[in-house]
């Protein structure tokens, strides 16, 4: 895998020569995710995810490329905690295009942009981005990771990963609980307040239709915690599991869509 930003100008005029390079660029945001992880955790978990389909997508021929991270998002479910950072929709939808057309213009015309957030203002942004790029022909343009679409989410994020969790309440697990704190722990473990992860009490007790339905903030449906599920529960073997898991998944997405 290269990376796009250490990459000398005639490096990456051959690599888009080739015919065979990959562009993946991954979007993140920047929000509070409970008290123990780090505001960048989307951003660092697309990366992460990244690279760990790189191997996969290699092994069937491409050269992938890893474009430098849009670590700015749609992140107003929230804008209540301190440090979290919002782009309006347009703002992002905007600066896809921009980047995308860039790479283009370079010769990378098959690109992913794969995406680390779920709120549904930055997803539709991303799918709109995508849409636009594809309708002026300027570059073939998938998203993977978190999507509008139920089924490319699941094939992503979800499959292959039962009988992972070490939570009480799978089923009540979300933002920055079980999942996230395992993939830090695994990936950014200095990120982590790991003193004060022990301490923090599980919270099952939450709407949960609310919050996929994005109808209340996150303020509000956990009182100012800023968590969902048991941190506590989390490893970095789970995280390791997790990474493997998903960076195949994705890569296999990948494939299937740009054959």
């Amino acid at each position: 895998m290269y990376h796009l930003s250490k990459l000398r100008f005639p490096e990456v005029e051959s690599l888009a020569r080739s015919g065979r390079s990959l562009v993946i660029l991954p979007v993140g945001a920047v929000e509070e995710h409970g008290p123990h992880l780090p505001l960048g955790l989307d951003t660092f978990a697309a990366e992460a995810y990244a690279e760990a389909a790189a191997p996969h997508l290699e092994d069937s021929g491409y050269s992938v490329v890893l474009a430098p991270a849009v670590s700015y998002g749609v992140a107003r479910q929230a804008s209540d905690f301190p440090g979290t950072l919002t782009l309006e929709p347009a703002t992002l939808r905007a600066l896809i295009v921009d980047i995308a057309r860039s790479l283009a213009r370079t010769g990378f015309t098959r690109q992913v942009i794969l995406n680390g957030h779920g709120e549904s203002p930055h997803v539709r942004a991303l799918e709109e981005a995508a849409r636009a790029l594809a309708e002026e022909e300027t570059a073939r343009t998938i998203c993977v990771g978190f999507t509008s679409d139920p089924a490319i989410t699941k094939a992503c994020i979800r499959e292959g990963m039962q009988g992972l969790s070490r939570s009480p309440r799978p089923d009540r697990e979300g933002h920055a609980g079980e999942w996230e704190t395992s993939l830090a722990l695994y990936c950014f473990p200095n990120l982590l307040d790991t003193q004060g992860l022990q301490e923090i009490e599980p919270n099952f007790d939450y709407d949960i239709d609310a919050l996929r339905a994005e109808k209340k903030n996150y303020w509000t449906l956990t009182a100012g915690r800023g968590y969902f599920g048991s941190p506590a529960a989390a490893s970095a073997e789970t995280g390791k599991a997790l990474v493997s898991i998903r960076g195949r998944n994705i890569a296999q997405v990948i494939l299937n869509a740009f054959r």
